[in-house]
């Protein structure tokens, strides 16, 4: 194998982030959303319906957070809240109808030429980039996690833009 085809590879990653980061950017104006509120659509459409807790918790967000994205979004039209049926004190969000229509309208021909571009592999090929795609999201993720347990970066008051670790106390 050349040794440059590892650096190919991560410099089509950063790419495909950066292509991924523009789609999203360009959905989220569709919606006439932000990416934050977004996200929450996307985690609601893998997942079906939450509680404001559990998103909470995926997004990193206090309940208070979560309160204040579920309200743009309910009064967006994308978002239903409901009481639970089993517990009374918990409620249920979901999507609605409205997000089915609109994530069809933004995502329908990328839908269809991604899964044409899928079946021109062999199951071999799919089983070799499932593979390689899951063991870069469990890398991302624990970097992630490793960052976040770290101390936050503070900005540096002699250079405004420019972050500089906390000392550790």
């Amino acid at each position: 194998m050349s040794r440059s085809l590892p650096r190919e590879a991560y410099a089509g990653l950063r790419a495909l982030g950066m292509e991924i980061d523009r789609l999203d950017q360009v959905a989220a104006d569709r919606f006439g959303l932000n990416r934050t509120d977004m996200r929450v659509l996307d985690i609601l459409s893998t997942t079906g319906p939450l509680t404001p807790t559990v998103l909470a918790d995926l997004l990193g967000f206090t309940t208070g957070g979560v309160t204040t994205v579920l309200d743009r979004l309910e009064n967006a039209g994308y978002v239903s809240r409901r009481n639970d049926p089993h517990d009374r004190r918990r409620q249920i969000v979901e999507t609605t109808p409205a997000t089915t229509e609109r994530e069809r309208e933004v995502f329908h021909d990328l839908i269809g030429a991604t899964t044409q571009f899928l079946d021109s592999y062999t199951d071999e090929q799919l089983g070799v980039i499932n593979d390689f795609l899951a063991r870069m999201r469990e890398i991302t993720a624990s970097h992630a996690e490793t960052l976040a347990r770290e101390p936050r970066l503070r900005q540096s008051p002699a250079r405004p833009g420019v972050r500089t670790r906390r000392p550790r106390s």
